[in-house]
């Protein structure tokens, strides 16, 4: 097992937390076979499910934010995964594995998939969804201050804590 890592981390931060090399083509395709399983699972189990939104999200329109979920849906989507991953893939989650019974490696894969599906992420809007993990990462260094923020109009959309600020 390894530390947890918070889900709004940079995609440099949860390479390097899983002792992996961001700049090895083995890590990328060690990421998109962990990508893929969440991707998966999310738009099987997650997309456009409004009877698992938490009570104050509704009304919202998809697509849904990971917020918005409860946390039993998305913890359920979580060990979903899990249960059906690849040997592969199950290695790199058996290292997410935490005392409360929770993984942050599918965790922070499953937000991210919900983040680049979120419609107020406007720098993902601008691309294909995933085509580019480096948008929460966009100096290399792990470091940008706005890793998990979109500028709109005056305001920006803080995914982190999944609110609009001035």
């Amino acid at each position: 097992m390894t530390a947890p890592l918070i889900r709004s981390a940079t995609k440099r931060q949860f390479l390097i937390q899983l002792g992996l090399d961001p700049h090895d083509d083995r890590t990328s395709q060690t990421y998109w076979l962990l990508k893929d399983e969440a991707i998966r699972a999310y738009e099987a189990q997650l997309q456009g499910r409004r009877d698992l939104l938490r009570p104050e999200y509704a009304n919202q329109d998809p697509p849904y934010a990971a917020a918005h979920f409860t946390a039993a849906a998305f913890s359920h989507v979580v060990r979903l995964i899990y249960s059906t991953a690849t040997p592969a893939t199950r290695a790199y989650y058996n290292r997410g594995r935490t005392t409360q019974g929770d993984n942050w490696v599918i965790s922070w894969m499953l937000y991210h998939v919900c983040r680049y599906r979120d419609g107020r992420n406007i720098r993902a809007r601008s691309r294909e969804f995933h085509a580019d993990d480096d948008l929460d990462d966009s100096t290399g260094s792990g470091s940008s201050s706005t890793s998990s923020m979109t500028h709109t109009a005056g305001t920006f959309y803080d995914a982190a804590r999944n609110v609009n600020r001035r």
